[in-house]
């Protein structure tokens, strides 16, 4: 067994003193993880009133597309498809859940 230096004693009890010491940092009394609110903010923002209004803008701006000859059917679909999914996320999930 090799032996420690001085350091690695030194940072061992700094951290457990550390640990000790403020005992809020390890969030054993909170009731939810500290990044479930980012997340959270995150959901809000994409399935928000300023992503229903963009995605509105972004249907209407592939009818136009659409109607021009300027996008396919394809593309046109996808972009579509990709909404539903963003905007039905919470019940697709929850369909697996319970």
């Amino acid at each position: 067994m090799r032996k420690l230096t001085v350091f690695q004693v030194f940072f061992m009890l700094a951290m457990v003193g550390f640990i000790v010491g403020v005992p809020e940092l390890a969030r054993a009394d909170y009731a939810q993880p500290p990044w479930d609110a980012a997340l959270q903010t995150l959901v809000n923002s994409m399935t928000g009133s300023t992503a229903h209004l963009i995605s509105i803008l972004a249907v209407a701006g592939l009818g136009i597309l659409a109607m021009g000859g300027r996008i396919s059917i394809h593309a046109a679909l996808s972009v579509v498809l990709g909404i539903a999914i963003v905007f039905g996320a919470a019940t697709i999930v929850n369909m697996f859940v319970k």
